[in-house]
């Protein structure tokens, strides 16, 4: 878009009643949703090194290890799928006039939160399927855990989106302390 359509929508919108509330309130939602995209976009690669692990340990008779890494597979999957899907309806999150500052900054700490766990799901993939672990269901059992994590994340993420403004008066925490 160029500056000047830019600017011109900037103007117009400025003089309609609501639309900046509107116009942000848009832009969070997509924001919130370009995000959770990646977040299982890299959720998706991560999977690679496990699926070509349960490859190799299948071609050459190492069934007995394929079930752990296979259950660690199917629970990416699961917290993939509710990252990219997920939808928080319109609750008062999105709500241009009722957020405040600190409230945004405690969902991006979840953001970022998110980010780091999905980090460590990949480097421990890739340690699963590079390791020449002795105890594969150990090793198997260590990205389950920070899989389950990511998931516990994303649930307090979602609850407290889902909560927002619910209970609290105004310029309150949305986390009990």
């Amino acid at each position: 878009m160029s500056n000047d359509l830019r600017n011109w929508l900037e103007r117009l919108g400025a003089r309609i009643p609501g639309y900046t509330g509107y116009a942000e309130r848009e832009r969070r939602r997509d924001l919130d949703k370009l995000h959770r995209e990646g977040l299982a976009d890299r959720l998706r690669a991560a999977k690679t090194p496990l699926t070509e692990l349960v490859r190799e340990m299948s071609s050459t008779g190492r069934l007995i290890d394929v079930g752990p890494v296979d259950r660690v597979l199917k629970k990416i999957d699961g917290v993939e799928n509710r990252v990219r899907f997920a939808s928080y309806g319109y609750s008062g999150f999105f709500d241009a006039e009722r957020i405040e500052e600190q409230e945004l900054q405690s969902i991006y700490q979840f953001d970022l939160a998110l980010a780091e766990k999905v980090d460590d799901i990949e480097a421990k993939s890739r340690a699963l399927k590079s390791g020449n672990s002795t105890d594969m269901k150990a090793a198997a059992a260590d990205v389950e855990g920070a899989v389950d994590e990511l998931n516990r994340t994303f649930d307090d993420r979602y609850r407290v989106i889902n909560n927002f403004g619910q209970g609290r008066p105004p310029g309150g925490s949305i986390f009990n302390s």
